[in-house]
């Protein structure tokens, strides 16, 4: 957690400063109601964020570890097997819930996640594959919720596994490194990069081969230039 708090507080100091943890007793209250040892990334995530996680999460809802207690003693809907911890609610019309899939460790002490709403069938017939890790999903959340939000130009592409000059991801990387981007090193399968004046986030699930990405800079000059390049290779398209 260190190190997304230390990437965070680059664009938002005083970041940790707006976090809440969940005190240890209810980490493992939410343990013994799910039957099943915690991840133990995820036990890090909730001591750390797990009552707030400022403007990280102000997209999702019930994370706290004793409201997913409380929906697992007393849930008045039907859940999928407990192969699946819930981790984040989705306020969407949607509700494609955020949960940690057990039985797809990625990294040490991690877990892929996937979506789906509320259903005993809805595992089977719903399921989305969403990150290969809660680690990286907040990673990636953090480039997007806190750090983007810095900058006053954005600019979003979607790149088409069917388009037959859409460029590999790491030529583009490398596209991006040669304009001046620094490729952080953690996360691995979506991709950060920042710049002084600039930072992009790069996307894709881990069962899909299109990928899509977001830019954001402060100097007009400069990301004008950024966007023709980038919108002069074949492939790119705008969102």
């Amino acid at each position: 957690m260190d190190e997304l708090l230390d990437f965070l507080e680059r664009y938002a100091p005083g970041y940790r400063r707006s976090l809440q943890g969940a005190h240890k007793w209810r980490i493992s209250e939410l343990e013994e109601t799910f039957g099943k040892p915690l991840p133990a990334f995820y036990r890090a995530f909730a001591s750390v964020m797990g009552i707030n996680g400022g403007p990280l999460l102000a997209h999702v809802d019930t994370h706290e570890p004793t409201k997913i207690a409380e929906l697992y003693r007393f849930a008045s809907v039907e859940l999928p097997p407990r192969r699946f911890l819930f981790v984040f609610g989705d306020p969407s019309l949607d509700e494609a819930h955020y949960w940690l899939d057990l039985e797809a460790p990625s990294e040490d002490g991690d877990h892929e996640v996937v979506r789906m709403p509320f259903g005993t069938d809805a595992w089977e017939t719903s399921l989305s594959r969403y990150y290969v890790s809660l680690r990286e999903m907040l990673f990636v959340w953090g480039m997007e919720n806190v750090c983007l939000s810095k900058f006053s130009l954005r600019a979003s592409y979607f790149v088409s596994s069917t388009s037959q000059d859409a460029p590999e991801i790491e030529d583009l990387a490398a596209s991006f490194e040669k304009l001046g981007f620094r490729r952080l090193p953690y996360p691995r399968h979506c991709l950060l990069f920042e710049r002084g004046d600039a930072c992009i986030e790069l996307s894709r699930r881990p069962d899909a081969p299109n990928f899509w990405f977001r830019a954001g800079g402060r100097d007009p000059k400069e990301f004008q230039r950024f966007r023709a390049i980038i919108e002069d290779l074949g492939g790119v398209e705008k969102m």
